[in-house]
């Protein structure tokens, strides 16, 4: 079984939008090898997606969290909390100043 999870962790790595049916097929395959049972398929199958699931939101963290870097740290672009707060010294000045 600990090589269903490394097949599919390298699954889940080559192909992120893995589909159930290429997965099914992926484990027909091993079955067909004899490398898995027939009575094993549908865990398998489950084992697998659960990975590529599991690969999918690691991998979208990592990038997240990597554009969040850029974007703060690098480019320094202005987050909606630099923003409010500039609106607010903004409306203190203007009211200070009667603006209307």
């Amino acid at each position: 079984m600990i090589d269903i999870i490394k097949k599919s962790i390298y699954f889940g790595l080559g192909s992120i939008s893995a589909t159930k049916e290429k997965v099914e097929q992926i484990v027909d395959e091993m079955i067909e090898k004899g490398q898995l049972t027939k009575d094993q398929r549908a865990k398998a199958v489950k084992e697998i997606m659960d990975e590529a699931e599991k690969k999918e939101k690691e991998l979208e963290n990592v990038i997240r969290s990597s554009i969040d870097k850029i974007l703060n740290e690098e480019v320094q672009v202005a987050t909606k909390k630099d923003i409010a707060a500039i609106e607010r010294r903004l409306w203190n000045i203007e009211k200070k100043l009667d603006v209307k």
